[in-house]
C-alpha cells in the first residue's frame, strides 16, 4: 500500500463518520430538520446510517484490506462484510432519495 492509500482511506472514514455524527447530534430532540452547509437534511437518521455504512465500508475497509493474505478466510470475510456495508449504504441512499422526492412532490401539491 502506498502513502496515498492510507491517507485517502482515513479521510473517507473520518469525513463520512463526522457527517453521520453531525446528523445524529443535530436531529436529537427537535422537530426542525437539521441543516448542514445551510442546506436542509431530511431523514437525518437514515442519512446518518448511510454515511456510517459508507465510512466503515470504504474507509475502514480500505485500511484493513492488506492485513490478511489474499484468498484467505479473513480476506473473504472482510470482503463480504465490506460488500454488505456498501450495499446497506446504497439501500439507505435510495431510501433517502425516494422519501425526499416524494415529500417535495406532496408539498408542491398542497
Amino acid at each position: 500500500m502506498g502513502f496515498v492509500d492510507p491517507v485517502m482511506a482515513v479521510a473517507v472514514a473520518v469525513a463520512n463518520l463526522a457527517v453521520a455524527a453531525a446528523l445524529l447530534a443535530r436531529s436529537r430532540g427537535s422537530a426542525a430538520v437539521p441543516r448542514i452547509f445551510n442546506r436542509p437534511q431530511p431523514s437525518p437518521r437514515l442519512r446518518a446510517a448511510m454515511h456510517a455504512c459508507l465510512g466503515l465500508g470504504l474507509g475502514v475497509g480500505w485500511l484493513v484490506k492488506d492485513i490478511f493474505p489474499p484468498h484467505s478466510t479473513g480476506d473473504t470475510v472482510l470482503f463480504n462484510v465490506i460488500r454488505i456495508l456498501l450495499a446497506a449504504g446504497l439501500v439507505t441512499a435510495l431510501l433517502v432519495a425516494l422519501q425526499h422526492r416524494g415529500s417535495t412532490r406532496d408539498e408542491a401539491v398542497r
